[in-house]
């Protein structure tokens, strides 16, 4: 299905970009009532990150480092459950061992305290909670774990789902509320007006159309800054260009994931059951080039490879990969923090015009976009002097299961 509606002349709000943030808004919008509200995306949705994603709907137990991010974890938990309840069909509990190193990496002590306060922080809305397991229970369920590389296991739950079919659902369940899409179709240009903003839009390079806007929100990801700098706009905040790199390849009996270390470079990353494959990432390397250029390059997948293979029985062979994918996170730049301590937090900046507001989104992480969207609604809906609260916390609001199928697995990703 490609969403392709009229071009309006004047709308309320008016979203760029159409992965799970722009969707997840339109979603938001449309269940408060609002019907003059429009998403455009250059190109499918969900092209870009929301579908390259590592497919898991969790707290960030790694972000548990910093105390600042507590809330963030706490939010992010209780956002889990209420996916697992809203769309059980596309987001279902996953069970993950974590494996303490013989030499190396956290310390059986730190991963405890950090999987307790885990825990503690989801609260009722837990999936289940942590335990020690013994060296046979692992086996059984990641038989391609080589045990003599590990003292002791973890064994706790988050939950996984298909992030391309999730932004689908929301997109379906938004244009079903009143919502308006129009994919292949660029923004070129933004201007202020008395009205608030003018935007030029181009479908599939025909002619040049306007929009007239009372509020933009700018969820372009890795091109915001680039389109309001084109514009002469500065931007509220500098950004990062997070690259995250995962390999697709043929399933291996995973009964549970595995949350890996590579102690040299204190990163973590994940082997998972996906969707009868196994899928294994990410890497977090900060990204300079366009974000229209972006992917798993052969120094990326060499060190994917190395470092998963070290703790297998039998290791991957590079034929073995079926693809690869990458995305790029956006984040708000933090002042002399490296890439892996930057917040996951969001940020939003402001640009006004005349009545009219231009939002521009930095951060947000998939497990959280409900409530992310929720947050820019009010926003919008106070400035407006309108205030309609959000039901996209109820069933009400989502279409049924089966009203959309996912396009098939292979087809989203070049192959290797």
């Amino acid at each position: 299905m490609v969403y392709r509606h009229e071009i309006p002349k004047r709308v309320r709000v008016l979203i760029l970009g159409g992965g799970i943030h722009g969707v997840g808004l339109l979603h938001d919008l449309a269940s408060r009532g609002l019907k003059d509200i429009f998403l455009l995306e250059k190109d499918s949705l969900a092209q870009g990150t929301s579908s390259r994603s590592t497919k898991l709907i969790h707290g960030g137990l790694r972000y548990l480092k910093r105390v600042s991010d507590f809330s963030l974890v706490s939010e992010s938990l209780r956002e889990r459950k209420l996916l697992l309840d809203l769309v059980p069909d596309l987001v279902h509990p996953l069970e993950l061992i974590f494996p303490i190193l013989n030499r190396g990496g956290e310390s059986s002590l730190m991963v405890k305290l950090g999987l307790s306060l885990y825990d503690r922080l989801a609260g009722k809305e837990k999936v289940n909670t942590h335990t020690t397991v013994q060296e046979a229970e692992v086996l059984k369920k990641t038989p391609i774990l080589n045990p003599s590389e590990f003292k002791k296991f973890y064994s706790f739950w988050d939950a996984q789902t298909d992030d391309l079919a999730l932004v689908m659902r929301a997109a379906n369940s938004a244009v079903a509320l009143g919502g308006q899409i129009s994919e292949h179709c660029k923004a070129v240009s933004i201007s202020l007006s008395k009205d608030g903003f003018d935007v030029e839009v181009q479908e599939d390079g025909g002619a040049v159309k306007k929009i007239s806007a009372l509020y933009v929100v700018n969820c372009l990801g890795p091109w915001a800054n680039d389109f309001l700098e084109s514009n002469s706009i500065k931007p509220a905040f500098d950004g990062i260009k997070n690259k995250g790199i995962h390999l697709l390849l043929p399933d291996k009996g995973l009964k549970a994931g595995l949350f890996l270390q590579s102690p040299e470079d204190r990163r973590i990353f994940f082997l998972l059951p996906w969707l009868d494959h196994t899928l294994l990432g990410t890497t977090e390397k900060v990204f300079d080039g366009s974000p229209d250029a972006v992917y798993a390059d052969d120094e990326d997948i060499d060190y994917l490879l190395e470092r998963c293979n070290r703790y297998l029985r039998e290791p991957f062979k590079k034929s073995e990969i079926i693809s690869s994918f990458a995305g790029l996170r956006w984040l708000a730049m933090e002042k002399s923090k490296s890439i892996s301590s930057t917040s996951r937090e969001f940020s939003l900046g402001e640009q006004t015009s005349g009545r009219g507001l231009l939002i521009t989104l930095y951060g947000g992480k998939l497990t959280s976009y409900r409530s992310l969207a929720e947050k820019i609604g009010d926003r919008i809906s106070s400035h407006f002097g309108e205030f309609r609260p959000s039901q996209t916390h109820k069933p009400e609001s989502w279409i049924k299961a089966g009203e959309h199928t996912p396009p098939q697995l292979l087809e989203r990703f070049a192959p290797i």
